[in-house]
């Protein structure tokens, strides 16, 4: 009989685990950005207009970028729906980073949501809550992407 119980235990953790390793609570913004905040001064609007609702901004030239996660960045790009910040996008050149800021997603959130290897994407969300994160890769440019976005705000879809 111990050994049933203990196999029920064992089945029940490997259960939960990723559960909760996914635990963590859902992003509150990017950065410093706080969903619906209003562009500050740190950052640039783009001169053209992405869609009639949403202006893209980059945060001002003349600073490195700081670290995403302990890994290097090497652009950003923000979008404003009506002016409130919704979504933010961090560009990592090269492999290597994407596989360092892979890891570190995980670490700090858990195993993705969803997993498509063919496109190399992972999504991360949480129950009842409109924020998600996208890691994708892209091949061609050696170019890693980690969106941030709350869906809710989101006016262009």
């Amino acid at each position: 009989m111990r050994i049933s119980s203990a196999v029920v235990v064992a089945i029940v953790f490997q259960f939960l685990s990723p559960m909760a390793a996914s635990a963590a609570d859902a992003p509150n913004g990017f950065r410093d950005l706080a969903w619906g905040a209003s562009p500050g001064k740190q950052l640039n609007k783009e001169p053209a207009p992405y869609a009639e609702d949403i202006a893209l901004y980059r945060p001002r030239p003349g600073k490195p970028l700081p670290p995403l996660l302990k890994v290097p960045v090497a652009e950003e790009v923000y979008s404003f729906s009506k002016g409130r910040f919704f979504s933010a996008s961090a560009f990592l050149d090269g492999k290597e980073n994407f596989g360092k800021i892979k890891a570190a997603l995980t670490e700090t959130y858990g195993q993705p949501s969803a997993t498509d290897e063919r496109k190399n994407l992972r999504i991360w969300k949480w129950p009842g809550s409109p924020v998600e994160i996208r890691l994708s890769y892209n091949e061609k440019y050696s170019r890693a992407t980690v969106t941030y976005v709350n869906t809710r705000m989101d006016t262009s879809r």
